[in-house]
């Protein structure tokens, strides 16, 4: 689907007040936090387009009754779905909105949030020292609110800028601290992404040893919570490591486990990621039998 008329489904109707409702407050109140957790289930999953549609739902319940913290918790969650639609200019918009409400509202956490989104808007544009401003008055928002999971989140955000900066020791030190946040409050899902950040910072450095342990830990992590889209990362991590020192067998072993969560996802484009380098490596190996049949999957998906 073109990235227009995908915005023009996910965005028509998304902004515009919903009908009065006879139910009372908190009935609707309650319904729309069930479809933002359905929403981010599919999120989680990495099915956008799915969560989007429950998000949007979300924020009609929320419009009903005029919840302005939900209203703004729900612009957001769309605006991330923008972000991995790459639609950035429509998330930044929509972001708006949500920093409007929780400024008039004074939620700081609410307001982090945003500034942290919107940092990862200006990340993909290339803009890092406006993304690095961003995240520090997040930073100032969750310290106010005393969001500690949000205040590691933003940390680790500014570790991966400095990584792309170069600044390695700026980057380790943020990625560290953010880690420690993490153990304290014990937010699995928060050190499964510091982990592999970390891990990715050794690899640069050529510490080979150092960053298979870290993406070995991620995946510790993203499996204690059952984060099915963490662990595929994961796993391609720790298989590229293998696949880089030489170890085939065992590259292939870890890419055969990302492809197995990757389909139990549905997640087509990882699908077709994973073959592609199951099949380089079979070739390597001279495996050309099992080769000719992870192929014959890969045609079988670009017929999809």
């Amino acid at each position: 689907m073109k990235k227009s008329l995908l915005f023009f489904l996910l965005f028509t109707g998304a902004l515009v007040a919903s009908c009065a409702t006879d139910r009372p407050v908190a009935t609707v109140k309650e319904s729309a936090r069930g479809y933002e957790k359905l929403a981010l289930e599919h999120y989680n999953k990495g099915d956008f387009q799915g969560a989007i549609l429950f998000f949007k739902k979300a924020l009609s319940e929320d419009q009903k009754v005029n919840n302005l913290r939900g209203i703004s918790s729900d612009l957001h969650n769309i605006a991330r779905c923008y972000l991995n639609f790459d639609l950035l200019s429509n998330a930044e918009k929509i972001l708006g909105e949500a920093i409007e409400i929780n400024t008039h509202i004074n939620n700081q956490s609410g307001l982090g949030d945003n500034y942290s989104l919107l940092a990862s808007i200006k990340t993909r544009n290339g803009d890092y020292d406006g993304a690095l401003e961003l995240l520090s008055k997040s930073i100032d928002m969750y310290n106010t609110a005393k969001n500690r999971k949000g205040l590691a989140n933003s940390l680790n955000n500014i570790g991966t800028i400095h990584i792309k900066m170069g600044n390695y020791d700026e980057a380790f030190n943020s990625i560290e601290s953010s880690i420690s946040i993490h153990k304290k409050i014990k937010n699995h899902g928060g050190l499964g992404a510091a982990y592999n950040n970390l891990g990715y910072l050794y690899e640069l450095q050529e510490k080979t040893e150092e960053a298979l342990e870290f993406y070995l830990l991620a995946l510790e992590e993203d499996k204690y919570i059952e984060n099915s889209l963490g662990m595929s990362g994961d796993l391609n991590n720790i298989a590229g490591y293998y696949k880089k020192t030489g170890d085939f067998e065992k590259a292939l072993f870890y890419y055969k486990r990302a492809l197995e969560v990757n389909r139990g996802l549905m997640h087509i484009a990882r699908e077709k990621k994973d073959l592609k380098n199951i099949i380089d490596l079979l070739g390597s190996m001279g495996r050309s039998d099992e080769k000719e049949i992870y192929e014959k999957a890969l045609e079988e998906l670009e017929e999809v």
